[in-house]
């Protein structure tokens, strides 16, 4: 396998394309993250069909300082033990209480998100690993699909999107229903045009 970094060419490699491992810290409040906490618990992940093992240690007892303790191998040859620290940060909320953040040992800014990319040691944030999104690979006719299907999803359609809007759901308001229809439209027309586009390059070529 290659390390961090290999796979799809053309730009910043992605997490989908590193096959990263992701820690979100909606995992931990999930679990019941607050202040006062200090325990231990361990995270499994599935890993190109093995098992990756992750254990992590809380301690938030000290509200000026709440931190994470990993324990995990890298994911590199050899697979050496990392053991490593990452602080926690919290901003109020606008209304009561607060939000959860991860400090990227990296670069030091916060993250709600953090990686473990193949070929990488520790867990870092986007940022960190240059790491771009899938999104800003996808080309004209692959964006609009995929808007597209998410439109017809939310109007329950069962066949073709490229049939345009289903009936309207029963539940559904009219005003609703018709927002939807006219996005669904919009993309099947961004859709034809990359394929308008993709033809026209291919037949430029030949």
């Amino acid at each position: 396998m290659g390390g961090y970094g290999s796979g799809r060419y053309g730009g910043r490699p992605t997490s989908e394309g590193c096959a990263s491992l992701v820690l979100q810290t909606t995992t931990f409040l999930r679990a019941g993250l607050r202040f006062g906490l200090k325990g231990t618990l361990t995270l499994t992940f599935d890993c190109d069909g093995d098992p990756f093992t992750v254990t992590v240690s809380i301690d938030t007892t000290d509200r000026h300082f709440p931190f994470l303790r990993f324990s995990h191998p890298r994911r590199s040859h050899p697979p050496v033990l990392e053991e490593y620290q990452i602080a926690l940060l919290t901003t109020l909320q606008r209304y009561s209480g607060v939000r959860w953040w991860f400090e990227c040992p990296r670069t030091g800014r916060r993250a709600v998100k953090l990686f473990l990319p193949r070929g990488g040691h520790r867990f870092w944030s986007r940022a960190a690993y240059e790491l771009g999104y899938a999104s800003q690979r996808e080309d004209r006719m692959y964006q609009a699909q995929r808007q597209a299907l998410k439109v017809y999803r939310a109007l329950e359609g069962e066949g073709n999107w490229r049939d345009g809007a289903p009936s309207k759901p029963k539940v559904m308001r009219w005003r609703t229903y018709e927002r939807l229809a006219d996005k669904l439209d919009y993309y099947n027309a961004r859709f034809d045009g990359g394929w308008v586009v993709n033809v026209s390059r291919l037949l430029g070529r030949r």
